[in-house]
């Protein structure tokens, strides 16, 4: 009799909804929870790959800075060098010694242009990992203009860029002018303009990965004479630099009198080379 009892009564409890409704719920809910696992470690497996790009990218950011600060440190001094260390930014860094062409034509938009200088200057870059945030068109250092004429802005330009295949930040020198009266000559004040140039031409062609050394020397300095003289008052002269197609303009005072001015312009090129070292 209770045999029967139990398989009527087993037999009852299958036919029922709730002999489905229970497992179906624990079904549900187990469903339910390996979905939330799955999005929330795909959430954080996320996360923890954007926060190392990020890392990744400010310790590039790190690394041109301190190139920078070497290059700095000896340029115009001829002979002297710098070693510093690039800690693993997890691109590839490089340098293009050809690259960064720049032309300088310099004018009074009447009567005379002049191109003073045409050459490339050179850059060096390294590649960012693939992140969320959008670095491009960020200046870390310096901003857009291809030449300035104040000593209060610099002549870096540390910038991140989109690059063939990854996002890159450059680091390249945009030339600085001056000008001062520094006497007379034939009767007519004789102005000294000078157009200092950061070239990395003599550089390795490097192409690194992880962890290195560099060596930063200043190879040497060279100064190109160029010599105008004006039989007519002017009180300003234009400096048009393109440089890798952006074209940037400043203007110099002059000083003149009812005979015109004399004007001495010098470009000053220092030759910075960049070389991998073993330490």
């Amino acid at each position: 009799m209770k045999r029967k009892h139990f398989r009527r009564w087993l037999r009852d409890f299958l036919l029922s909804k709730k002999a489905l409704a229970i497992p179906l719920t624990y079904l549900i809910l187990f469903v339910s929870l390996m979905a939330m696992i799955s999005v929330t470690y795909c959430f954080a497996v996320a996360k923890i790959s954007t926060s190392g790009a990020l890392l990744k990218a400010s310790m590039a950011k790190q690394n041109m800075q301190v190139l920078d600060s070497a290059v700095h440190s000896v340029a115009w001094s001829f002979g002297a060098s710098e070693v510093v260390y690039m800690d693993d930014c997890g691109g590839v860094f490089q340098t293009e010694p050809t690259a960064k062409n720049l032309i300088i034509n310099f004018t009074d938009e009447q009567s005379f242009y002049d191109i003073v200088f045409n050459s490339s200057v050179g850059k060096v870059f390294c590649e960012l990992e693939p992140s969320e945030f959008n670095y491009e068109s960020l200046f870390v250092k310096g901003d857009w203009r291809t030449i300035i004429n104040q000593s209060a802005f610099t002549t870096t330009q540390l910038y991140v860029t989109a690059g063939d295949e990854a996002r890159e930040i450059v680091l390249c020198y945009r030339p600085l002018a001056t000008a001062v009266v520094t006497g007379t000559s034939n009767g007519k004040p004789l102005n000294l303009i000078r157009i200092y140039v950061i070239n990395l031409n003599s550089s390795q062609s490097l192409m690194l990965r992880e962890k290195f050394y560099l060596k930063i020397t200043s190879a040497d300095v060279t100064t190109v004479p160029h010599q105008y003289e004006f039989n007519q008052s002017v009180s300003s002269l234009e400096l048009k630099a393109l440089f890798e197609g952006i074209l940037g303009t400043v203007w110099l005072p002059i000083s003149s009198n009812a005979e015109g001015a004399v004007v001495s312009l010098e470009i000053v090129v220092c030759n910075v080379k960049v070389q991998k070292v073993e330490v």
